[in-house]
């Protein structure tokens, strides 16, 4: 009987270490099938964004607002990031069927970019790109669809798989419990609770996520690998979720900040009656003036949307050269006075040059938008402090206003792309580009862009930033500043 119960203690080693090692590699398959469904759907944001890049560029390109060039390096990036993601991908296709799924996939999205690649050269119109190149879309779009399917299929499949060992497990283990003892029951009712609800709780995540509902998550339990694999999944779907609700808001942002000046644009031109009497020079003047700011906005979104594809692919470009910090905030200070009367802009600097190592126009570019800021955010006027010297062996510009300030939560918000502070959304336009660019600017000089702010009293932004080499000796030199500024 001792033998017996012997043998049966050894099949039953064995047994568990087979489901072990099944439940290892069914882990790997549905790690595989979830990173292979990430990376896919990454490939179709991708596709997303160069079919929104592209259409904008050629809608900027029919009104003459920018040369469709202008956009080339960015579409040639998300291009590179695509088959950059195709060779990713690769590594976790597992069976024939993947690998001709996946091969479908490389030659539509192929199909798709050198069609658009080639409406691009020719400076097509928007209509006619998208009914050139929208059904190469949606056939990359489809063939990703059913790639991420067959990887929910695996995955699936694993988990009825397991589940189907896992019952096989609990009839051995009741037959093993009965001549072993309640020692090896209380085991396999570990191992029950341990390994069967994990994976079914994944499984249902999964099922529930690949349904539509953004809410689903895995509870991170069970095994090391189960516990890796669901923090995989619930990280997935976190962020494809943000990115998902940072894509509707930025296509809302651009909509009414582009149909607000061209509604302004159509009204003007609809008052010029050639049948009618000619305007005055004085209302000729004016019109001039007000398409030539409209037209100017929309140049400044168009530009905040090019700068921040170049950063998001690595190609932002500085030319680096010593600079002195209180000459370019003067400068920026000095354009935006004759704009805001309301506000009085003071700027305090150090007696002896504060050289820095920086791109002036880019160093520009980000004062002016705090400056900027500061004047839209303070509606009831009040003083804007601009001040500037060495802190801490860095060169230092803090611009601070009396406005109406950021509430504690939304501090770090405000520079996060497409993000706005709550009580501004509806008081000043924009898509939440322009803090984001300045912090991202600041980081690529090696420096910082930091805010204090006291909800109704107003905001103390402080931009930091290496001092050149032997900045103590340096002369001042005068540098460029932005020929526009943006928010």
């Amino acid at each position: 009987m001792i033998a017996v119960i012997a043998v049966l203690l050894l099949l039953s080693a064995a047994a568990m270490g087979l489901l072990t090692t099944f439940l290892h590699r069914t882990s790997r398959l549905i790690d595989d099938s979830v990173e292979g469904v990430r990376l896919a759907m990454e490939l179709q944001q991708q596709m997303t964004q160069y079919n929104r890049l592209s259409n904008l560029t050629l809608a900027s390109a029919e009104r003459g607002l920018a040369p469709a060039e202008d956009s080339g390096p960015a579409l040639e990036a998300i291009v590179t990031g695509a088959n950059r993601r195709l060779v990713e991908v690769r590594k976790y296709v597992g069976s024939p069927e993947e690998e001709s799924l996946l091969r479908e996939v490389e030659q539509r999205m192929h199909d798709y970019f050198a069609s658009r690649s080639t409406l691009l050269e020719r400076r097509a119109t928007p209509g006619e790109a998208i009914r050139a190149s929208s059904p190469r879309l949606d056939a990359a779009m489809t063939s990703l669809q059913d790639f991420v399917d067959k990887n929910r299929r695996q995955a699936e499949d694993g988990m009825r798989q397991a589940a189907a060992w896992d019952a096989t497990a609990d009839a051995l283990s009741v037959a093993v419990a009965l001549l072993s003892a309640i020692a090896s029951v209380s085991s396999l009712v570990a191992l029950e609770r341990y390994v069967h609800s994990p994976l079914a709780a994944l499984e249902r995540a999964i099922e529930r996520f690949a349904r539509g509902d953004k809410a689903a998550r895995a509870p991170a339990a069970g095994p090391s690998e189960l516990r890796s694999i669901a923090r995989v999944f619930n990280a997935m779907t976190k962020r494809l979720v943000h990115q998902e609700e940072n894509q509707l808001t930025f296509i809302a942002g651009v909509a009414h900040d582009l149909r607000n000046p061209l509604t302004a644009l159509r009204f003007k031109v609809g008052r010029f009656d050639p049948s009618g009497p000619a305007p005055t020079a004085e209302q000729a003047r004016r019109e001039n003036d007000l398409i030539a700011r409209q037209v100017a906005r929309m140049d400044r979104l168009v530009g905040d949307l090019l700068d921040a594809t170049r950063i998001h692919a690595g190609r932002l470009e500085l030319k680096l050269e010593s600079c002195d910090v209180r000459e370019l905030a003067r400068e920026a200070a000095e354009l935006f006075r004759p704009l805001s009367s309301a506000n009085q802009i003071l700027v305090s600097s150090a007696a002896g040059p504060v050289v820095a190592r920086c791109d002036p126009t880019r160093i520009a570019q980000v004062l002016n938008n705090l400056i900027s800021n500061a004047v839209k955010y303070s509606p009831q006027g009040g003083e804007i402090t601009v001040s500037v010297g060495e802190d801490g062996g860095r060169a230092s510009v803090t611009i601070a206003d009396q406005g109406i300030g950021i509430e504690p939560e939304e501090v770090e918000r405000i520079f996060e792309p497409f993000r706005r502070a709550g009580a501004s959304r509806d008081l000043v336009p924009g898509v939440g580009l322009g803090l984001w660019l300045a912090r991202r600017i600041a980081e690529a000089h090696d420096g910082s862009l930091d805010v204090k702010s006291t909800p109704g009293q107003g905001s103390v932004f402080r931009l930091a930033l290496p001092l050149a080499k032997g900045a103590t000796s340096a002369t001042s030199r005068s540098a460029r500043a932005a020929s526009t500024p943006r928010s």
